[in-house]
């Protein structure tokens, strides 16, 4: 070929002997050109066959991890909101009474798993609930308090917790429910997560219940023995839903940034005697000043029987 080559290449280096190099080499080029985007492809087909099968088979966390995992998750509802002081694991082991750091951090981490014991004492410490830590069931602070009808039953249980605080927790929308929010400490509460009507959405037990509330308020905020102060709180509705079901810290809202409603003590002013009185409509709504009128009524007909 070379030889050949040699022999010609006055008629290859010519106009017509150029053209059919040119032809050949482009003929050469294309074939190879042909071949790699079937080779690119192959390849591209292979990693999506590996991302693929990663996602069909993610990796399952084990059950100490998820408990590790819901243990993290306490410390992040306690901090949410709290820009300053915020709580920290060591201040968790501390006041656990544990002896070293490190108990609580290794459980934290994953590293150890918790004994039955362990999480016994955590949960009783922070308010947490037992079955949500162990097992993921319920909410981080569902209450498992006995629920009960009557407001005025729950006196002798708020009596014998001695809290720092009582809060009265009202939804803001027209038909009001309310329930009773307990603080043990700073990083302990307690949901009382029966719920009151604090309007004229009612029935006949309903008034009842609206009475023994009002009994309740008043027992709670006038009982010296009881070294404890009351507040009020109103929240939106998804505020409100949250924290009775104990999805969120409840010092989320009674810490930081916490504002003060005195609707339960208005509530007892069923006389309208406060000089505050005029404006109950305007902060409260009118289904509030029914809730008042019930009251008394309800007031009268015992009194008359």
């Amino acid at each position: 070929m070379l030889n050949y080559i040699m022999e010609n290449k006055d008629w290859l280096f010519s106009g017509a002997g150029v053209a059919v190099v040119t032809l050949i080499l482009s003929f050469f080029f294309k074939r190879k050109s042909l071949a790699e985007p079937d080779a690119i492809q192959n390849q591209q087909v292979d990693i999506k066959e590996v991302e693929s099968l990663q996602g069909v088979s993610p990796i399952e966390l084990t059950e100490v991890e998820k408990v590790a995992k819901r243990f993290r998750t306490t410390l992040e509802l306690m901090n949410e909101g709290r820009n300053y002081s915020q709580f920290t694991i060591p201040q968790l082991a501390q006041l656990m009474k544990l002896h070293k750091i490190s108990e609580l951090e290794n459980v934290f981490t994953g590293r150890t798993e918790p004994s039955f014991s362990f999480i016994e004492d955590f949960c009783k410490t922070f308010g947490v609930c037992k079955e949500w830590l162990i097992e993921g069931k319920g909410s981080p602070y569902s209450s498992d308090m006995p629920s009960k009808s009557d407001p005025m039953d729950y006196l002798s249980l708020i009596e014998e917790v001695n809290p720092e605080s009582i809060y009265f927790v009202k939804e803001n929308t027209d038909t009001a429910p309310a329930f009773i929010l307990l603080k043990v400490s700073k990083w302990k509460y307690l949901i009382l997560s029966r719920t009151w009507h604090i309007s004229d959405v009612v029935g006949a037990g309903g008034q009842r219940q609206l009475y023994s509330f009002y009994n309740l308020i008043k027992e709670l905020r006038d009982k010296k023995s009881l070294h404890t102060s009351c507040w009020g709180l109103t929240l939106s509705k998804d505020e409100f839903n949250s924290l009775l079901c104990g999805e969120t810290f409840p010092g989320k809202y009674t810490d930081a940034g916490f504002s003060e409603d005195p609707w339960w003590d208005d509530l007892t002013d069923i006389d309208h005697k406060y000089p505050i009185a005029e404006n109950y409509e305007q902060w409260h709504g009118k289904s509030f000043i029914k809730a008042q009128e019930i009251i008394k009524w309800y007031m009268s007909e015992r009194k008359a029987s």
